[in-house]
């Protein structure tokens, strides 16, 4: 039945496979695939245009008999977002169980939807957001006295990653969480960022390398062992954290939160999983796993988001003066003034660099196959960003959105459809706060072309070398 099934998709997926496939049988595409997490991107690249200038928006690689489907159109993915029974992950998702167990990012069907409905209204509630302001300012503040010391080193480059995802972590321990781990002041690299960093880079080498599927095998051979050892530090810290919290929790501070009174210590998302563990619905260890991804959800990604910001701006100094004029036309002479919910709304053109740097279909797709969604080669399709390679921020201004008439599905840097990050307004304030911060005092000039980054997929997107930069007070 294997077999025959292989043969069928085989025959079904010919007309969008834009790879051959190789003369050894069952071998698929693997061949053609480079150890280099960064080659192995820049081939899926590749694809994804060839597909898009054919008028496919998709393609398909090979994975051994196992076939994966790349969508890489807006177009494409409102055709499957659209359909409400797809909320199964697939299968290479199971590859983050022995981190993030099954989360909410990693559950089906009904303790999905339950989670989701738990979780939901605490990252919706904007009461809550807006006490969160004061976490992104004050570590935002951090962060800035530590490329001030940058700033006095002139004409030296240096690596912003660690400083920035310290202070993503800062803020994510302490608005998700209630602690502070204090990463931005330890001088010494974060063993929970490093660790975070391994493990995506572990899950993303296993996914496309089918002989480490299996558990009996992966676990018992150097690559398993090291995952089992930097798993322990992240599983460490978060029982550590959930247990602090514990220890001071009060549910009558959840139930009256909107009370003067009750409000001493801040109110934060892990309240609302305990008051759940005390209504009896939630165990230890599903409130465990819900705080794993919250901590790799609300951390890597925003700090990888917000260098690459830097990254890009520092690449092209007229948008740079363009955001520059806009911090002080906001802010004045002030650099030292808190941001506002106020202030974020004038942020019009800092919002558009945010987006920018973030960027006919009739195939039938056979039941049990991996759909993925490629977002990077959605956000480059030439079909709907003309010149998609350009770092141009007016692409996003509301004139260009109203002529152009954009598919809602062509911009998706949260996903889309019903399982779409339930975190976007969290970490759409916190990048605006953290950034609008950073420009208002900072110009940054970057050292190196995107091609020497090295950009590849490991669980996000990120360089494959430090991103050099140097630093200037204004």
């Amino acid at each position: 039945p294997v077999l025959l099934r292989h043969k069928q998709l085989q025959k079904d997926y010919k007309n969008i496979s834009l790879l051959p496939l190789s003369s050894i049988p069952l071998i698929g595409n693997i061949p053609q695939f480079d150890k280099q997490h960064h080659v192995f991107f820049q081939l899926l690249c590749r694809l994804a245009k060839q597909s898009q200038d054919e008028g496919k928006g998709l393609f398909c690689i090979w994975l051994g008999i196992t076939p994966r489907i790349f969508l890489c159109s807006g177009q494409g993915l409102e055709s499957f977002t659209n359909n409400s029974k797809q909320l199964v992950k697939s299968f290479h998702y199971t590859f983050l169980e022995p981190w993030l167990h099954t989360g909410l990012l990693t559950s089906n069907n009904d303790k999905w939807r339950s989670r989701r409905r738990l979780i939901t209204p605490s990252f919706h509630d904007t009461q809550l957001l807006y006490n969160f302001m004061n976490i992104f300012n004050e570590q935002s503040y951090i962060l800035v006295r530590r490329f001030d010391e940058y700033a006095k080193q002139e004409n030296r480059t240096h690596d912003l990653y660690p400083y920035i995802s310290a202070c993503t972590l800062d803020i994510i321990a302490e608005a998700a969480m209630g602690t502070n781990p204090n990463a931005q002041l330890n001088d010494d690299k974060n063993e929970f960022v490093q660790a975070t960093a391994r493990i995506t880079s572990i899950v993303a080498t296993r996914s496309r390398c089918p002989w480490l599927w299996p558990t009996c095998i992966f676990d018992r051979i150097p690559i398993g062992k090291e995952q089992k050892r930097v798993l322990e530090i992240l599983h460490g810290f978060s029982r550590k954290v959930i247990q602090e919290r514990l220890a001071t929790f009060n549910s009558e501070d959840v139930v009256n939160k909107n009370e003067e009174k009750k409000q001493i210590r801040r109110l934060v998302f892990l309240d609302s999983l305990i008051a759940q563990m005390h209504a009896e619905k939630l165990s230890f260890d599903d409130i465990q796993e819900e705080v794993d991804t919250f901590m790799f959800e609300g951390h890597d990604t925003t700090a990888a988001a917000i260098n690459y910001c830097c990254y890009l701006v520092g690449c092209h100094q007229d948008v740079q003066e363009k955001i520059h004029a806009e911090m002080d036309t906001i802010f004045g002479d002030d650099k030292e003034r808190a941001c506002t919910m106020e202030d974020i709304q004038q942020m019009t053109y800092l919002d558009c660099v945010i987006k920018v740097s973030n960027n006919n279909y009739g195939q039938t797709i056979r039941k049990g196959t991996n759909v993925v969604i490629f977002i990077y080669g959605i956000h480059h399709d030439e079909n709907v960003f003309p010149n998609s390679e350009k770092f141009d921020p007016e692409r996003f201004s509301d004139q260009n959105l109203i002529s152009t008439e954009i598919s809602p599905f062509a911009y998706i840097p949260f996903s889309a459809g019903s399982r779409n990050c339930v975190g976007q307004r969290f970490a759409g304030l916190e990048e605006r706060v953290v950034l609008s911060t950073l420009f208002r005092r900072f110009t940054f000039h970057s050292t190196q072309t995107i091609d020497e980054l090295h950009i590849a997929t490991e669980g996000i997107l990120r360089p494959g070398v430090p991103v050099q930069m140097i630093v200037k007070r204004r």
